[in-house]
Formats: structure tokens, sequence, C-alpha cells
């Protein structure tokens, strides 16, 4: 518990521990003492958990706000992704039927209409990761106590980004290499 004192020229706070288990009964006896001790000043007091919790309160918010648009934001982007690879596999129907016709296994289609999608997941992680180190080390920046950044958490997020990307057009790959070569070739 803090109190302040209106007199600034001696103290300004007074911290008292107090057992977790008997609080009203502790702030009693520190009100009736404080009475006697220091009438003409009021008792202003206040719990150092609770100044802490207000103090911190915002970037809870905050950091709340941020998971759920985090998430929104992989899901939107998800969906052009899987968009993509969509009209992707369709324009490219002929040429997978071609390349099955000429003895191309599912794996290497698979791989030959993902790698599009994987060069531009890639060229994002490269253009991502320095400014979410710049943003990141500015926000951690604020706080006097903080965690150093470190590589592989910064790594695992860029796989993290390829394996979401990947999974999601694979899906349309692995769709593409279902489809029968000769009603492929009839397509167009």
């Amino acid at each position: 518990m803090a109190f302040d004192l209106s007199d600034t020229t001696f103290l300004t706070q007074i911290l008292i521990r107090l057992t977790p288990g008997n609080i009203p009964e502790s702030l009693k006896s520190v009100e009736k003492i404080w009475k006697e001790v220091l009438p003409e000043y009021p008792l202003d007091y206040s719990f150092v958990d609770q100044d802490y919790d207000n103090l911190f309160r915002t970037e809870l918010r905050i950091t709340k706000l941020l998971k759920y648009f985090t998430f929104l934001t992989v899901i939107i982007a998800c969906m052009g992704l899987y968009g993509l690879s969509a009209y992707s596999a369709q324009r490219r129907t002929k040429e997978v039927g071609i390349r099955k016709v000429m003895g191309a296994s599912s794996l290497k289609i698979m791989y030959s209409l993902s790698k599009e999608f994987l060069v531009l997941v890639l060229i994002s992680i490269v253009i991502a990761i320095p400014v979410g180190w710049i943003l990141v080390g500015k926000l951690l920046d604020q706080f006097a106590y903080r965690i150093d950044m470190s590589i592989p958490v910064f790594a695992l997020i860029a796989l993290g980004a390829i394996a979401v990307a990947m999974l999601t057009v694979s899906f349309q790959a692995y769709k593409a290499t279902g489809i029968n070569p000769s009603e492929a070739l009839k397509v167009e």
C-alpha cells in the first residue's frame, strides 16, 4: 500500500506491506495510527498492484486488439492465396494435363504450381522481417524492463508464414493433379 502526503517537502510516499489475509483489518489500524500521528494530512492510499494494473491496462488492450487483427489478417491473406491458387490452377489446367501425359509425377506438378506462390511469400518475408524488427524494437524501447529480440523468433514466424501459405496453396495444387489428363486437354 502506498500513502501520498500533501506536503512534498518531506515524504511523498510511505510504502506498507500488508498480509493478504486481513487487508481490511490492517487498513483500519493504519488509518487509526495515521490520524494519531498526522491528523492534519489526509490519508490517500492506493495498492501497488492496482497501480501497476492501471499503468499497463492500455498495453494489454492494445495487445489483445493486435491479436484479433493479426488473426483476421492471416485469415484474409489465406483466402486471397486460396483464390489466387484456384485461379492459377484453373488457368494452367491444360499445362497440368500435358505434364501428366508426359509422365510428370503429382509431386512435380504440385511443386510447379506452388513455386510461384512460394517466391511471393519469400519476397514478402524479406520485406516484413526488417519492418517487424524495427517496429517491435521501438515498441520494446518504451519499457524499462524489456525482453531482447532474437533471430530464432523471427525465423519461426517466417517458417510459420511459409507453412500456412504452402498449406493454403497445396490444396488447390493437389486438386489440380487429380484432374484426368483427357479432361484437362478438352478444357481450352
